[in-house]
Formats: structure tokens, sequence, C-alpha cells
């Protein structure tokens, strides 16, 4: 739960001169993306993320893939665990297609199958339109940019009940990292390449001999 509470992928727009990528035909930036399009999950229409992630001592590994502007995502995520000799390692998929979502155990070939909104960033909030007021409701603060992997974020610190605090490099809504503590535990987040481009569909197909469950 406290690994799902914490993933996330985030880009930025990249320091200094020279395109991002071909979208629809046209060489664009992103800062020309963000400039000219409404708040949107990432910057550019479709790209691939790969990201690691650390909790309780243990270590996941991601790749994301979306389209329409984060409007379908697929995360796949890799877990691996040994416990006295014994492989209990996770490989799982979430499958997201606006408010449809598809969460499987690719090692049971069983799934969930239900549809939940989903807010804008992994903050929990659309940050492209953050507000002062909002800053204050939240109790988080902004702590000024940051370079990541050669893109510009912006810096976050949030601190929360339970013995939560953690900061954010965020460029819009996409996020570059986070570490801190959550419920006690230490946690990272790190994006470790950020790929522009198109994502083929099969990409965002739901597997078959998978068992789902209808609801979370």
């Amino acid at each position: 739960m406290l690994l799902l509470l914490l993933l996330g992928a985030c880009g930025g727009n990249k320091s200094g001169k020279g395109n991002v990528g071909e979208i629809e035909g046209e060489e664009v930036s992103i800062k020309d993306l963000s400039k000219n399009h409404e708040s949107r999950r990432y910057p550019v229409k479709s790209g691939v993320i790969r990201s690691v992630s650390e909790a309780v001592g243990v270590k996941t590994t991601m790749v994301t893939y979306f389209d329409k502007w984060g409007e379908w995502e697929v995360i796949e995520s890799t877990t691996p665990i040994f416990i006295a000799g014994t492989d209990v390692s996770s490989h799982k998929l979430e499958i997201i297609k606006g408010d449809e979502h598809w969460k499987i155990d690719l090692k049971e070939k069983t799934g969930n199958h239900y549809n939940q909104k989903r807010a804008k960033s992994a903050m929990g909030i659309d940050v492209e339109a953050i507000t002062d007021e909002i800053l204050g409701k939240m109790k988080m603060e902004k702590l000024g940019s940051e370079d990541y992997l050669g893109y510009k974020c912006e810096k976050f610190r949030i601190v929360g009940d339970k013995g939560m605090d953690m900061e954010y490099l965020m460029y819009g809504n996409m996020m570059m990292s986070m570490e801190g503590e959550a419920m006690g535990f230490k946690t990272t987040v790190k994006v470790t390449s950020f790929e522009v481009g198109n994502v083929p569909k099969e990409k965002f197909e739901v597997p078959e001999g998978i068992l789902f469950t209808e609801g979370y």
C-alpha cells in the first residue's frame, strides 16, 4: 500500500536548447507543449519512463508507458525478493485507460478490474494550477527549483500526519523524484530515464489468460 501511494514518474523542461521529440509529425519542445496545452498528467503526448523506488529496504524497478498525455498509462513493476532462499518476487502490471483500471499479478495470473478517478499528479493535486492557498491548506512548502537529469523541476515539501515528511521534484504534473519518510519508513522514488516518442498500442492491451475480480 505504501508503494502504491508513492509511485509516479516525472519529467521536466530540459535545460538548454533543442527539441524533445516529434509528436504527430511536428517537432516541438516540452516548453512549447506545456504552453499550448491545458494541464495534463505529462508534458508530452506519449513516452516511456524508467524509475526505481525503495521502501522498507525493498527495491522495485518500474517502467511506465503512457499515451494521450497520460490518459492511457501502463505501469510494469518488478520487485525481487528472496526469503530463506525462496523466490517470492513480484511482477505486477497496471493498465489505466481514463478511469478504468486493471491491476494484474503476472505471476499468479490474477487481477482486479475497477473504475476510479485519478489525481493529476503523484502529489494528489494539479501542480500546474497550484496557488498559495492550496500550499497552505495542504501543509506544502515550495523550495525553489532544481535540475535533475537535465530537467528543471520545482521542489516541494509536504509535511503530514503520522510522520510524513516528503520532498518532490516536479515539472508540471510529472514527478522526477520523491524522497523522505512516510509512516515511519524512509522512502524514495527516482526516475532514471525519460524517453519521448510514440508507444505501440499493443502495450495498452489487457493480457489474455488473467482471472479478474471486479472491484478493488
